[in-house]
């Protein structure tokens, strides 16, 4: 019995422009956060979650990384594609969102690569790193709205009264 195996993953003249996009708009996003606003390294994670995420899919491109590609596709997804929702299309909202634009791109690019080389893992990895984020930003919205009980949680005295 024949069994396919995930192909080679080169890179291409598409990989590359997509990758050099997506950097460009990092590096923008970066020194507006940090330089610009003075937002610090922690407010920058905070508030632009789009470029560590860029970071890591463009790290596996470089160094040929499907796994990587394919966490950071999970993460361009949630902060990237689902951010084009998110966001308004006036003002300096266009500047994210031609970024959310140039994630996209980058998600679809992967996507179609690893179907054609057969890689159906990757896409799975990627979609559970989607996933999980979405969980994650559920889990925290459920939190904010019953702080008493992280509060307990963590101070390990849940009670069932809590809920009732």
């Amino acid at each position: 019995m024949h069994t396919r195996t995930c192909g080679d993953f080169t890179r291409d003249r598409a990989g590359w422009v997509i990758v050099a996009l997506n950097l460009l708009m990092a590096a923008n996003s970066t020194i507006y956060f940090t330089r610009m606003l003075g937002a610090g390294v922690d407010g920058w994670l905070a508030m632009n979650s789009c470029a560590p995420s860029i970071f890591v899919f463009c790290l596996g491109y470089l160094l040929r990384q499907r796994p990587l590609m394919a966490v950071g596709v999970g993460l361009m997804f949630r902060y990237g594609t689902l951010g084009l929702y998110v966001f308004g299309w006036d003002g300096m909202n266009l500047i994210p969102q031609a970024g959310h634009v140039l994630m996209t791109l980058a998600v679809v690019y992967f996507v179609v690569r690893m179907v054609r080389l057969g890689c159906p893992g990757e896409i799975i990895t990627a979609g559970l790193t989607a996933l999980a984020m979405l969980y994650a930003e559920w889990q925290w919205d459920w939190f904010g709205r019953h702080p008493e009980v992280l509060q307990d949680l963590m101070d390990g005295t849940l009670t069932p009264e809590l809920f009732r």
